[in-house]
């Protein structure tokens, strides 16, 4: 098999910072997507027929960052399946900055049903799930601690701009919710070097979400609630910065 990893290389542009030059989390995420978009077509695990009928989502996913990435910055980033069970699938991504390894990102995907709204054996379908050897290795999301009382901060609805195509909300929208209801001060005054997010049900265009909040030192966990039910849960380790 030919080459297994899709590279990008970007420099950060004025559109994907915050006001304070800083690469937004949610615009990293959205470079993830399209280089996995066109890895999976290369190895096999998606193609336009599948369009509007099956679609890949992310579970969960863990992200580390050295340093932080700013406006002008020109980074390169790679991204590699590795062997999954019958419905997960791992996919890492790798973050360099001027030829230094400075980020990775571990996540878990799994594959379904756009109409019926449920997961899917790729085989059940017709795809053949590629047999990959190499020696990229790291270590899938872990579960996020609720060790600290959560404070209900506000309520979002899923409006038309957090919809993507898979009819349910994208999991960029899921961060950039996550980091308005973090004081504005954290933001000024450190970055975002542990990030780890863990899809438990997706929410549907129109859904009303409340968020709550719960803290400790650096630490933070944002939970999007339906009904008091968790829907997701967000763990945000900050940095400060040198």
């Amino acid at each position: 098999m030919k080459d297994l990893m899709t590279y990008e290389t970007k420099q950060i542009e004025i559109c994907d910072v915050d006001y304070m030059g800083q690469y937004q989390l949610c615009h990293l995420l959205n470079r993830f997507a399209e280089i996995a978009t066109i890895n999976a077509k290369e190895i096999g695990l998606w193609n336009e027929a599948m369009m509007n009928q099956y679609g890949w989502v992310v579970a969960k996913q863990a992200i580390h960052l050295d340093e932080p990435i700013y406006h002008k910055d020109i980074i390169e980033l790679s991204t590699i399946v590795a062997n999954g069970s019958f419905v997960a699938f791992p996919r890492y991504y790798f973050i360099k900055k001027n030829e230094k390894m400075i980020g990775h990102c571990s996540s878990i995907w799994t594959l379904i049903d756009i109409e019926k709204r449920r997961i899917v054996s790729p085989k059940r379908i017709g795809i053949e799930v590629p047999k990959v050897e190499h020696n990229y290795k790291l270590e899938p999301p872990h579960d996020i601690q609720i060790d600290q009382p959560f404070s209900f901060v506000t309520t979002r609805k899923v409006l038309y701009s957090d919809v993507d195509i898979n009819q349910h909300m994208n999991n960029t929208r899921y961060i950039q919710w996550a980091m308005d209801v973090i004081d504005l001060k954290i933001h000024q005054d450190y970055f975002v070097s542990d990030l780890n997010i863990q899809y438990k049900k997706e929410i549907r265009p129109l859904e009303d979400v409340s968020l709550y909040l719960a803290s400790e030192n650096e630490r933070y966990v944002v939970e999007g609630r339906i009904d008091d039910n968790a829907y997701f849960v967000v763990e945000i380790q900050f940095t400060k910065r040198k």
